[in-house]
């Protein structure tokens, strides 16, 4: 009975702390920071929810652009309502959103579903028994913060509750460190149970939606590493089908088209000043559009009377054609804008600029046509389709030549998602991109220590002290000044520092000369992740409170130790920045604010109907911006999930908010380009793994701090063994499903191939695999 009036006792005075500043001490800064850190994240969500509502209905091609493909089947709702969306992305199912989004969004999307049904559980237990027994026995609700007690080993005792009475001693403090090994191991093996239920899941989902695929990409594989003698289109399909893996229908060997790309570029260049020049003349456009009209009209006046038409006459009426050198002999030149043909356009004869820029237009169209005739070294990479979807992945996934680097074979990505400029790297160009790329990232993230090692001083009193002894001491006389700065500031820093290196990684993996959007997808994922983790999670966490740093980084036996009191004290910041995450920059990206930003800024540049349609494209979502936070967040979370229930009930919200803003995003915003594969389970997989075994080094650090915790630690060095084991169980039985199709899925949902047949028969099979530099269509 005293256990449950305890807790009702602790209700009543929380609440009352809320308005009672004469209320206990060790509650008024946590609630207070926390409290406003709400109010301000609230504000902030809500406003974004509004203002997208509103915008929503004002420009529905920007905020629900895939809505008008034919290709989609995605409900609609009512434009009277100002909020019918809501129940509409609320309804949508998970096999609405397979066929809809892809299968990266659906994997997406169930890592969402699954941390949401983690942290609820772990949500559960903490408010209805961990919470109140640690209140029973301690009389403080949560682990952490400024007001943690874990900073002697004895000091369980130098404050007990007034209900424990006397005589309490080590005896009860073992008794309630028991539960923090039983809800570790409670957790850890919750946690690694959804784990493996959902890569289930997501396994089954991939081999029967990718299983029933029968396109030219899935039968199509890249093969790299071709010797010299190979490198012939004849001798590589006789080598590759005598190794009897199946039937070779085409094969693309890539070159070195470096060159004609360049070709190609400057060529677009060229066209998107003409059409500017064309839009910036309206006179010009009213006699193109004139003369093309009569021109029609002529065309069919001509082809109504082919039959009675001699020779001589059809030779004069082709004639009338309009080529690019007569078409604007028919515009008057009055009034059009003139240029020069000099240095940037500021030296050299002034001549008209349309009739300027048409004819470097058709300069580089035959330049172009002359450069397709020459001869390009082959590369020893090459785009291979076979006959079948179960010859491809028997091909990828076999090794075909018993040297080293020589044949490897991979699934090829989608003819969107390749790179061509990439492509025709040959090895030593690409080697040397990807390397220099990988070690001046390395540079920066080691740089980017140091602000956020100053960064993190600002969490901690005692360290603004040391580094800045007057503003230490100017905070210690103002409450309000020391909770901005040290409770609400930091978080601030830490979202816009978090906001603005990913896309600078971004900017450097798309330099790395990967050959697919895919490839850098994937990389960017564990770039970013890297980055948020060691530079914004464990230097940020100890340069905060480690007094000797290095000391412990030197002393290996300390880090358990240290990263648990580390992590305790700042359980208060993860709160605030996970509030403001979840509750308050989620409902932004509803809103997606670089468009939103710049869409007068662009509005006022777009000149041509084609970038007018540029403008109304729905932006890429990219997975390696996307996906590292909420990694993060749950393994912050997972570590704190036995310490402290506001980071639970902070992380539950973060993840229920995020997953509808996804949702919504994925389905009706954004686009995802790259061939949609679901390879970015493993990288999920690993990354929660990685948490896990921290959330046990923290626990096993935070026992040792008693007295006697040593043994108590040791109950918990079965777990990261038991956690390994199923990373090995995933790597070896999981992962190779994750990879290629298995044959029985592809058997079991092959199509029919007269199907095939009588498709290519009505002339809807035209277009190769891959358009090359070579075959690459010049389309004004």
């Amino acid at each position: 009975m005293s256990f449950f009036w305890n807790v009702t006792q602790f209700l009543n005075e929380f609440q009352a702390s809320q308005v009672d500043h004469d209320g206990p001490d060790f509650r008024k800064p946590a609630t207070r920071v926390a409290t406003t850190q709400l109010l301000i994240a609230s504000g902030l969500g809500l406003s974004a929810f509004l203002m997208f509502s509103v915008l929503l209905k004002k420009m529905p091609k920007l905020y629900a652009s895939r809505m008008g493909r034919s290709q989609t089947s995605l409900p609609t709702w009512d434009d009277s309502s100002l909020f019918a969306w809501v129940p509409v992305v609320y309804k949508i199912n998970d096999s609405q959103v397979l066929e809809s989004a892809g299968l990266d969004a659906y994997v997406f999307l169930g890592f969402f579903k699954m941390c949401i049904k983690l942290l609820a559980i772990c949500c559960g237990f903490s408010v209805c028994l961990i919470s109140p027994i640690r209140y029973h026995f301690t009389g403080r609700y949560d682990d952490g913060g400024e007001e943690s007690y874990f900073g002697t080993n004895d000091a369980l005792y130098h404050e007990p509750r007034d209900s424990l009475g006397e005589g309490q001693g080590p005896e009860t403090a073992e008794l309630y460190l028991w539960m923090y090994v039983i809800f570790t191991s409670f957790f850890t093996f919750l946690s690694l149970y959804l784990l493996i239920e959902q890569t289930k899941v997501v396994v089954d989902t991939r081999q029967r939606y990718l299983g029933r695929q029968n396109a030219l990409t899935d039968r199509t594989i890249r093969l790299t590493g071709i010797p010299v003698e190979l490198r012939d289109a004849a001798a590589l399909k006789a080598r590759i089908e005598e190794l009897e893996i199946g039937s070779v229908a085409s094969i693309s060997i890539c070159r070195e088209w470096g060159p004609l790309n360049n070709l190609f570029h400057y060529r677009k260049k060229i066209l998107e000043k003409l059409e500017l020049k064309y839009a910036q003349c309206p006179e010009a456009l009213r006699d193109v559009e004139h003369y093309d009209e009569s021109y029609r009209l002529r065309s069919e006046v001509s082809r109504d009377n082919l039959e009675n038409a001699d020779t001589q006459s059809i030779g004069e009426g082709d004639n009338d054609a309009p080529d690019s050198n007569r078409l604007y002999s028919h515009i008057q030149l009055e009034g059009r804008q003139k240029t020069r043909t000099g240095l940037f356009g500021l030296f050299g004869e002034q001549v008209d600029a349309i009739d300027y820029l048409e004819r470097q237009l058709k300069f580089i169209d035959d330049e172009i046509v002359e450069a397709r005739k020459k001869s390009y070294p082959a590369t020893p990479t090459a785009f291979v389709t076979m006959d079948s979807v179960a010859n491809a992945q028997m091909a990828a996934q076999a090794v075909l030549d018993p040297r080293v680097h020589y044949f490897i074979t991979r699934l090829a990505p989608a003819p969107h998602d390749i790179k061509w400029d990439n492509v025709c790297l040959s090895r030593k160009e690409r080697l040397t991109k990807v390397w220099s790329v990988t070690i001046f990232i390395g540079f920066c993230s080691f740089f980017l220590i140091i602000p956020v090692s100053y960064l993190a001083t600002l969490l901690n009193l005692k360290t603004i002290s040391r580094f800045w002894p007057q503003l230490g001491k100017f905070l210690k006389q103002k409450q309000w000044a020391q909770n901005l700065v040290t409770g609400l500031l930091p978080t601030y820093l830490f979202t816009l520092l978090n906001i603005g290196i990913p896309y600078f990684y971004e900017f450097l993996t798309s330099r790395q000369g990967l050959v697919s959007y895919s490839e850098e997808e994937v990389s960017l994922v564990s770039k970013n992740f890297f980055y948020t983790f060691v530079n914004l999670f464990l230097v940020f966490t100890l340069a905060g409170t480690a007094s000797n740093y290095w000391g412990y980084l030197s002393d290996t036996t300390k880090i358990a130790y240290q990263l648990a009191t580390s992590v305790k004290e700042f359980s208060l910041f993860y709160v605030d920045l996970i509030i403001l995450q979840g509750i308050g920059m989620f409902p932004f990206k509803l809103l997606l604010a670089g468009s939103l930003l710049g869409f007068p800024f662009v509005k006022i540049k777009c000149k041509t109907p084609r970038q007018e349609k540029e403008l109304m494209k729905p932006p890429i979502f990219n997975f390696g911006l996307q996906l590292p936070q909420p990694i993060l967040v749950l393994i912050v979370t997972l570590i704190y999930s036995v310490m402290s229930t506001k980071i639970l009930a902070s992380g539950l919200a973060y993840f229920v908010i995020g997953f509808y803003v996804y949702k919504y995003q994925l389905l009706f915003a954004t686009d995802h380009l790259p061939h949609s594969t679901g390879k970015v389970w493993p990288l999920i997989f690993r990354r929660v793994i990685l948490g896990l075994l921290l959330f046990q080094l923290t626990m096993a650090g935070t026992l040792a701090g008693f007295q006697g915790g040593w043994i108590l630690s040791c109950f918990l060095a079965p777990l990261p063994l038991i956690t390994l084991s199923f990373l090995w169980d995933f790597e070896k039985n999981y992962l190779p499903l994750s990879n290629f199709i298995a044959l029985s899925s592809i058997r079991e949902n092959e199509r029919d191939n007269t199907m095939v047949s009588s498709v290519a028969g009505n002339g809807n099979y035209q277009y190769p695999y891959l358009v090359t530099p070579l075959e690459r269509p010049l389309v004004n």
